[in-house]
C-alpha cells in the first residue's frame, strides 16, 4: 500500500500549468510543502524536529482550486501517494521522491479560527 498523509506549510505560491496528458490538455498544480515533525520538549513546548520539504502535484479541477485558494505560508493537509522523482543531472542520477496528491485541504490557522469565533460570538 502506497499512501501518504501529511500536514505542512507551502514554501511558495502554487504553480498552475496546463500540460498535454494523452490527447487532452490538463491542469496540474505544483506545490513545495514543508512537512514538519513536531516533538514536545521537556517543558511541554512543540519543537520542529527534522521536517522534510517535498514537491506535491495535484491534477485536474482540484489543481485550479488549490492554485486559487492557497498561497505561500498556507497550512495544508495532503493525501495522496509517493512517486519516484528521480532524474539525470551532470551525468549522474539524482534520486528523489514526491507526492501525487488526490486531495489537498486548506487548514485554517488558529488566528483565523479565533477571529471567526469572536465574530460569531458577537452576533
Amino acid at each position: 500500500m502506497n499512501e501518504f498523509n501529511g500536514e505542512g506549510n507551502l514554501g511558495q505560491d502554487p504553480e498552475l500549468k496546463t500540460v498535454k496528458r494523452g490527447d487532452e490538455p490538463q491542469e496540474v498544480a505544483n506545490l513545495r510543502v514543508y512537512f514538519d515533525r513536531p516533538v514536545v520538549d521537556a517543558a511541554g513546548h512543540f519543537e520542529d524536529k527534522k521536517g522534510v520539504w517535498l514537491d506535491v502535484e495535484i491534477w485536474g479541477a482540484r489543481a485550479k482550486d488549490v492554485a486559487r485558494l492557497c498561497a505561500k505560508g498556507s497550512r495544508v493537509a495532503v493525501k495522496g501517494s509517493l512517486i519516484d522523482d528521480s532524474y539525470s543531472k551532470d551525468g549522474g542520477e539524482v534520486f528523489g521522491v514526491a507526492v501525487r496528491a488526490s486531495r489537498v485541504y486548506l487548514v485554517p490557522s488558529a488566528k483565523l479560527e479565533s477571529v471567526s469565533y469572536r465574530a460569531n460570538a458577537a452576533a
